[in-house]
């Protein structure tokens, strides 16, 4: 017989033995008072040893019960552990679970399997409601484009078509990161891994960042690697995941700022910086940049037209990699990420 079922008999019987004891000497108690020419009552003392002794038992069995109660929540406290340490794609095994706890485990686990259903349908929708509003804005910036081209076109016209032709292409822009996320959350996106240099990505992207800048009077410096640093990686999702954080520095970084690269290797990794001398984020935001649509007040407040998405993007992108994206930030000083990547097998 299992023992958690052995302890569970003990207890009830432990609890039915007090039960009687406290109900015997409290009868006997009661009968001594209610005749009075007990020797009892003649002297009293003679009551001593039983309540004595009943006292004792009392004491005794509550002693064990509390014992064998600690013993039996013991398994109990090591399922909840469990349950904590359980992946959201895993399932708690009924091995070594007391017979009581077994419906519990299969409780939760059915319930996981509900969840685990309603997030996948939800992330197949996402995925295909973004694929198919590609289509009509594809049109629609397509014929604005062919409009904007006829020459008889007044001004008022022209701006409002031109105004469209941004909306679209800001939809546009929120609808590609909504179907790579989308898809990145089904497994449906594979990276097309090939050799990279990432001294020479970087300049690349450096060349396209240093134009933006310029535009803001902002200097963007780039400190390359002394030496050069082989990288598997897809090019084209780490120039996306760069680029991002590149255009994020100089948008919040005031006119007469700097922007600056570092590239190093370190403990068989490689370390990019990327550090503005920006706005700067507050602590209380920090824990939430990268979540989804999560947008700090004081840039929603600039109509700079983001989506929230751009962060969590780079950071899908970095952990697709194998590796990690951390920030720093000091409102009013600036702010910088680190992109580390692991060279092991590079």
């Amino acid at each position: 017989m299992d023992n958690c079922s052995l302890r569970t008999r003990f207890l009830l019987w432990s609890f039915l033995a007090e039960a009687l004891l406290f109900g015997g000497g409290a009868l006997f108690w009661l009968r001594s008072l209610a005749d009075p020419l007990t020797s009892a009552v003649e002297q009293p003392s003679a009551l001593l040893p039983g309540i004595a002794l009943l006292v004792i038992l009392l004491l005794a069995l509550t002693a064990v019960q509390w014992a064998l109660l600690g013993r039996g929540a013991a398994p109990v406290h090591q399922l909840a552990e469990r349950i904590g340490q359980v992946a959201f794609n895993e399932r708690l095994k009924p091995a070594g679970v007391p017979v009581e706890l077994i419906p519990l485990v299969e409780g939760y686990n059915a319930t996981l399997d509900r969840l685990e259903q309603t997030v996948i349908r939800t992330m197949q929708f996402s995925a295909v409601a973004s694929h198919e509003l590609r289509t009509p804005l594809t049109v629609l910036r397509g014929e604005i484009e062919i409009a904007l081209r006829h020459s008889t076109l007044d001004e008022e016209m022209r701006s409002l078509l031109v105004s469209n032709l941004e909306e679209i292409s800001r939809m546009s822009r929120i609808i590609e990161d909504l179907l790579l996320l989308s898809k990145s959350d089904i497994g449906e996106i594979p990276l097309r891994l090939e050799s990279l240099e990432l001294n020479e990505l970087l300049t690349d992207l450096f060349a396209q960042a240093a134009v933006l800048g310029e535009e803001k009077d902002i200097a963007v410096r780039y400190y390359p690697s002394p030496e050069q640093i082989m990288f598997q990686g897809d090019s084209l999702r780490l120039r996306q995941l760069f680029l991002n954080l590149l255009s994020n520095a100089i948008k919040y970084t005031p006119a007469g700022g700097a922007v600056d690269i570092t590239l190093v290797s370190e403990g068989g990794d490689a370390l990019v910086s990327i550090k503005d001398t920006g706005i700067g984020i507050d602590a209380e935001h920090l824990a939430h940049i990268f979540e989804r649509f999560y947008r700090v007040d004081k840039l929603k407040n600039q109509g700079d037209g983001g989506s929230g998405l751009g962060l969590s993007i780079a950071e899908w992108v970095v952990e697709a990699h194998g590796g990690e994206i951390k920030v720093n930030s000091v409102v009013g000083e600036g702010t910088e990420f680190i992109v580390k990547l692991p060279l092991s097998g590079s």
